[in-house]
């Protein structure tokens, strides 16, 4: 979830709570507020009452209107009393709520109860006109606030997805250093400004890296190939004994596979620092025969039967990145395929897999693609080839996955 997303919701959130608690508390004030003005109008009512016993000492004549009614009883009381009260409507054909107040009044030696009670209902238009209104202003004023909080963090927050998006377009290796905007904020030109001494600094230590990545391996190159051409000649030395001429074949495969190592490592340096960057559409299935044909004689050599079912294919990948890819598939399928087994080759419009049949048993998926991992296989090579396919997928954005089914390994690419 967004941060921006996140400081909405709460702000959504606590702002309803606080809104409905105050509606809350505004309803319950303002019915006790009225209710207390319709009780000092009945005692208004009370005192007039009173004061016409006081001049004519007898009861009122009862009038009865729409909004008020007046009734008066005989009372067992001896002792005044005021009470106030909410009823239902004293007529049966109305439904509405009244308030009332009872009082007790001597009047020549007898007691009365007296009852005057006023309707509720402007009252309760009212407080329901003013919740209403109440509650369509906190609504427009929850939806303002939200639009000019989206509006206003989105003008905050601006540059620092701009920021964020120079970012993502950022390859190290490029020299193309991505230029940031300045800001009004304090905080987003603190990061800037962090940012721009960040990548000016891991430049300065990939240059020098590839440098001495480059220089390392051109210098090995070097005294391997002297190694290996003296290496030839000492072995074609008729006057070698049988053990000396085995070291030194021990020798020469040694060097064959320090100098394989030295380009695998090299070639895993290059792919790492995303230096094939040249990404276009490849007919994949004209790239898979060609590698077929070039491994067709390897292949008949350990009397492999091979099987394909190819479909026209295109794949937004380097060139001889994807040639790589294959070559270390082919490789591996041949490797961890006995004398005689199978090879069966599927592309399809969203995948491409090779199977072989399986001589060990299943590789261990953990180490796989790990570097100078063998899987659980011993073998003579590095390790390095499943390792350099793993990276190929990584940084072309497709996804290797291996299984074991069947006595059969699996190796898929997913487009």
């Amino acid at each position: 979830m967004k941060l921006f997303t996140r400081y909405l919701r709460i702000n959504l959130f606590a702002t309803l709570v606080i809104f409905l608690l105050a509606s809350i508390a505004f309803y319950f004030l303002l019915w006790y507020v009225t209710i207390g003005q319709v009780d000092e109008d009945l005692k208004i009512e009370q005192r007039e009452i009173v004061s016409y016993v006081n001049k004519y000492h007898r009861p009122p004549e009862p009038i009865n209107v729409k909004d008020q009614n007046m009734s008066f009883e005989t009372s067992h009381e001896t002792i005044l009393t005021r009470k106030f009260s909410t009823i239902q409507s004293p007529s049966k054909t109305e439904k509405e709520d009244f308030r009332e107040i009872r009082f007790t009044l001597p009047i020549n030696n007898q007691w009365f109860l007296f009852r005057v009670s006023k309707s509720l209902e402007r009252t309760q238009i009212m407080n329901r006109s003013i919740i209403i209104i109440s509650i369509i202003t906190i609504v427009a004023i929850l939806a303002v606030s939200l639009l000019i909080n989206r509006w206003q963090l989105g003008r905050l927050w601006k540059p620092f997805y701009s920021t964020l998006e120079n970012v993502e377009k950022f390859r190290i290796g490029t020299k193309r250093t991505p230029k940031f905007d300045t800001s009004s904020i304090e905080e987003f030109n603190l990061l800037n400004t962090t940012l721009n001494h960040f990548i000016q600094d891991a430049e300065k230590e990939y240059s020098l890296l590839k440098e001495f990545t480059e220089n390392a391996s051109h210098e090995l190159q070097t005294p391997l190939a002297i190694v290996r051409s003296t290496l030839d000649v000492v072995i074609q030395d008729e006057k070698l004994s049988e053990s000396q001429s085995n070291a030194l074949q021990t020798a020469y495969l040694a060097i064959q596979k320090m100098s394989k190592l030295n380009q695998s490592l090299l070639l895993l340096n290059k792919i790492d620092n995303r230096q094939f960057s040249d990404i276009t559409s490849i007919d994949f299935k004209g790239l898979v025969e060609q590698k077929m044909n070039d491994w067709q004689e390897l292949w008949q050599g350990r009397n492999l039967q091979i099987t394909a079912s190819l479909e026209s294919t295109s794949v937004n990948l380097n060139e001889q990145l994807a040639e790589i890819l294959l070559n270390n598939l082919f490789s591996n399928a041949a490797r961890h395929s006995a004398e005689g087994g199978s090879i069966y080759i599927k592309l399809e419009k969203e995948v491409f897999e090779i199977s072989n049949s399986a001589s060990n048993g299943p590789l261990d998926p953990e180490k796989l693609f790990k570097r100078f991992s063998k899987g659980g296989q011993a073998t003579d090579q590095h390790g390095l080839g499943l390792s350099i396919v793993k990276q190929i997928t990584e940084v072309s954005g497709k996804r290797v996955a291996y299984r074991y089914a069947e006595g059969k390994h699996y190796f898929s690419i997913l487009f």
